[in-house]
């Protein structure tokens, strides 16, 4: 008979390290006893999980589907049997987390700390990125993204901030380049703009004693593109050209006079950036996960 759990637990490991050997080191057994545990499941659920080569193993659909339930089971087990086998409180375990690069670099180290510090047993394991991204085919447990960087389904949303955008550019290159006084003078201007879906490719003006419908847009033909926010400030402040960044992440540069506000009798009407809480849509969500988003919101707020 099958020992489901091991099974699973196995098929999981396969799935995330992508190789039979790798997953068998992890669990400190061989590998002929994870590939009979894979078979296992394969006859025990009538399909294959995965597509193997000589070179790579890789997901079916049907096995991606099965890996992201079987995550959400094995990770409510965790919590069930270490509500069980402690008379403590205490938090323990790897929590996954995705973020945005950029926003993570000047906002969430401070709540990485207090988490940590509130659970010290808990090891944070971050990836950062630009991109769109899946949480569950990732295998995260949290996500703090912009809503256009989600690609999973039937995810919480939970807005965290949204950062208000401004059109930037350094004095030096001000000084040779001209000050834009409207947002037509921009076409005779260098641009910086992100190189991602998730930017818009047009900047849309209004001014601001105008009223509602006096709206004024500006395609993008950027000079220079860059999939990280990070760099487009760094090229700003190298007077490359003129950036749509977030106000908090200039405001140092704005208010040390290295980068200076443009148009600034304009307001960017979608250039604003929301960063939101994501995490599956269950009704069982492990301490460690929901501590984080209980401390995420508050601290936000």
């Amino acid at each position: 008979m099958i020992n489901l759990f091991q099974a699973m637990q196995a098929f999981v490991k396969v799935a995330d390290a992508g190789s039979f050997a790798q997953a068998a080191e992890q669990l400190s057994v061989s590998t002929s006893v994870v590939t009979r545990h894979v078979s296992s499941l394969e006859k025990h659920l009538g399909i294959r999980l995965f597509q193997r080569t000589t070179r790579k193993v890789v997901l079916t659909e049907a096995g991606a589907d099965y890996a992201a339930g079987c995550r959400m089971l094995l990770a409510e087990l965790e919590e069930v049997e270490s509500r069980a086998t402690t008379t403590s409180k205490e938090v323990a375990g790897d929590l996954r987390i995705v973020a945005l690069g950029s926003f993570s670099l000047f906002r969430l180290t401070p709540l990485f700390a207090e988490y940590q510090a509130k659970f010290p047993h808990v090891n944070l394991r971050v990836t950062l990125t630009e991109k769109r991204v899946d949480l569950l085919e990732g295998g995260f447990d949290v996500g703090i993204v912009t809503e256009h960087m989600i690609r999973s389904e039937s995810l919480v949303v939970r807005r965290l901030i949204t950062s208000h955008a401004v059109p930037v550019a350094a004095g030096a290159y001000l000084a040779q380049a001209g000050y834009p006084k409207t947002p037509a003078d921009l076409a005779r201007h260098r641009m910086i703009a992100a190189s991602t879906d998730t930017s818009p490719q047009t900047w849309v003006f209004r001014k601001n004693s105008a009223g509602a419908g006096d709206e004024e847009m500006v395609a993008l033909d950027a000079s220079f593109t860059v999939n990280s926010m990070v760099m487009q400030k760094q090229a700003t402040l190298g007077a490359m050209g003129v950036a749509l960044l977030p106000l908090e992440m200039v405001a140092d540069e704005l208010r040390a006079g290295t980068l200076v506000k443009v148009l600034d009798d304009y307001a960017v009407l979608n250039g604003d950036v929301a960063v939101s809480l994501v995490y599956p849509s269950r009704e069982f969500v492990p301490r460690k996960i929901r501590e984080f988003i209980d401390l995420a919101v508050g601290f936000f707020n």
